[in-house]
């Protein structure tokens, strides 16, 4: 399996009760490590600062940076920990809420992580490596963590999270509130963001992109009017052909004999 084209791969986990005073480095690690302290205590240093965490925190390990880490001489801490990489880490590194210049998380009072963290480190001890497997139990950790909610980009993520769902779900009956309570705000709300950053209300939207995707099938397919409507999330035909007809000054029958023959003359 060629795993570099994977969005998160696993290198390696554990799981261990550190001895007193138990340390490591200075030294660099070649992959992201994440640490996440079930109990006790430790210091973890990076770029000149120390950190005193406890339980219900976690440390991230940057590649190629020099770290020391070590367990509290008298409560010394017992943790898990994850080596991983791939084009999601970043993505999901930068998410979600982190502390102290970007690498020290806190669960609050979310204990939720545990069981996926042992979950994990099974998954990963027992020897099958199914990387799908611990994949998933990955993903569920971090969604433990606090997601990063800053003020300047909270709006554009709430916007960020409904165009997702239309552009995933428009060929489906969906309703607007749908939209709305996957993003977790009320429809009013919902309507003010799209208004304000996309110019238009959020059922607009909607229609307008079920007719860009119909135009795609009017132009790649030979199915017919009937179908590439409810493929697109129209009820009926007449729907379709209303709501296109409206958005593109012509029927979709026009639109596809149009570009046919203007194909044909290329």
């Amino acid at each position: 399996m060629n795993q570099g084209n994977r969005g998160i791969i696993i290198y390696n986990c554990g799981h261990q009760q550190c001895a007193a005073g138990h340390f490591f480095g200075p030294g660099i690690r070649e992959h992201y490590l994440m640490h996440v302290v079930f109990k006790g205590k430790g210091i973890y240093q990076t770029g000149g600062e120390e950190y005193a965490l406890r339980a219900g925190d976690a440390f991230l390990i940057k590649p190629q940076e020099v770290t020391y880490y070590r367990a509290d001489e008298k409560d010394p801490w017992e943790y898990a920990w994850v080596a991983f990489a791939g084009s999601e880490a970043e993505r999901l590194i930068s998410e979600y809420r982190q502390e102290e210049k970007g690498y020290i998380y806190r669960f609050e009072r979310d204990e939720g992580w545990r069981s996926p963290m042992l979950l994990l480190v099974d998954s990963f001890q027992n020897g099958r490596h199914n990387m799908d497997e611990m994949t998933g139990y990955f993903y569920l950790l971090f969604s433990h963590f606090p997601k990063d909610w800053r003020e300047m980009d909270y709006e554009q993520r709430y916007l960020s999270g409904a165009e997702g769902y239309i552009h995933h779900n428009y060929s489906y009956p969906i309703q607007i509130h749908d939209v709305a309570r996957h993003v977790g705000i009320d429809r009013t709300y919902l309507y003010k963001l799209f208004v304000k950053y996309k110019g238009m209300s959020p059922k607009h939207y909607l229609t307008a992109y079920r007719v860009t995707e119909s135009k795609r099938l009017l132009e790649h397919t030979g199915l017919t009017i009937t179908e590439i409507g409810l493929s697109c999330g129209f009820h009926d035909a007449s729907v379709f052909c209303k709501s296109f007809l409206l958005s593109e000054g012509e029927s979709p029958l026009q639109y596809r004999k149009r570009i046919k023959e203007k194909r044909g003359r290329q």
